[in-house]
């Protein structure tokens, strides 16, 4: 029995180049083998999708930062007196109420 690892057909269907071998066994033994080497660009795709989703959960995750500490920098701002507001011993034992 005559098997085929390799077929190359031009655009009309015509036989370019063929790489072939005889086998005398059971068909069991025939089959398709996966190997590292025909799975290596499906793994490399899934790498590199998880390292971009990576990635951009990180960049989330810092303008959230960013945004939670520039917002807490206004409230800050806000919690000041105004210069010509006598300071009480209210304002010394409540910080927080305006």
């Amino acid at each position: 029995m005559k098997v085929y690892t390799k077929i190359i057909f031009d655009k009309n269907n015509n036989v370019i180049f063929e790489d072939c071998y005889n086998y005398e066994g059971k068909w069991t033994r025939l089959g398709i083998h996966y190997d590292f080497k025909s799975t290596k660009g499906a793994k490399l795709m899934e790498k590199k999708a998880k390292r971009e989703k990576k990635l951009e959960e990180r960049k989330k995750k810092r303008a959230q930062k960013q945004s939670k500490t520039a917002f807490a920098k206004d409230e800050e701002e806000d919690k000041t007196l105004p210069i010509d507001h006598v300071i009480s011993l209210e304002d010394l034992t409540r910080p927080d109420k305006k």
